[in-house]
């Protein structure tokens, strides 16, 4: 089955990345004609692939399917990850808890979020 966010996805992180369909195939070590079946056709590739995709580019998976409308960036620094699932599966009160304790020994970090309403 066809994906068009897929696509679109896959070929614009591609082109953001400076990379030739030639050299993303070999990234991933697939042909060519695989690339461009993802790019043109909107063929999706198998989950370890799209696992691979993913990790290369730092996106979601989520967002390479488009079932999310953000980038879906994956951290860098491991700790950061860490600290970000372990944050997705708090409640509702406990987030606002871990919010309250990170804006008062990291004030100055959160200020301005909250000032622009990110928080």
């Amino acid at each position: 089955m066809a994906n068009k966010v897929f696509s679109e996805r896959i070929k614009i992180l591609r082109k953001n990345s400076g990379m030739t369909m030639d050299v993303l195939a070999k990234q991933l070590d697939v042909t060519k004609s695989r690339i461009n079946m993802w790019e043109n056709n909107g063929t999706v590739p198998r989950d370890e692939m799209l696992l691979k995709i993913s990790n290369l580019f730092n996106v979601s998976v989520d967002y390479l399917l488009g079932n999310d409308n953000m980038q879906g960036l994956i951290p860098q620094k491991k700790e950061i990850q860490i600290l970000q699932r372990g944050l997705e599966n708090l409640n509702k009160d406990d987030l606002d808890k871990a919010k309250s304790v990170l804006s008062v020994v990291f004030g100055d970090i959160f200020a301005e979020e909250e000032e622009h309403g990110n928080l």
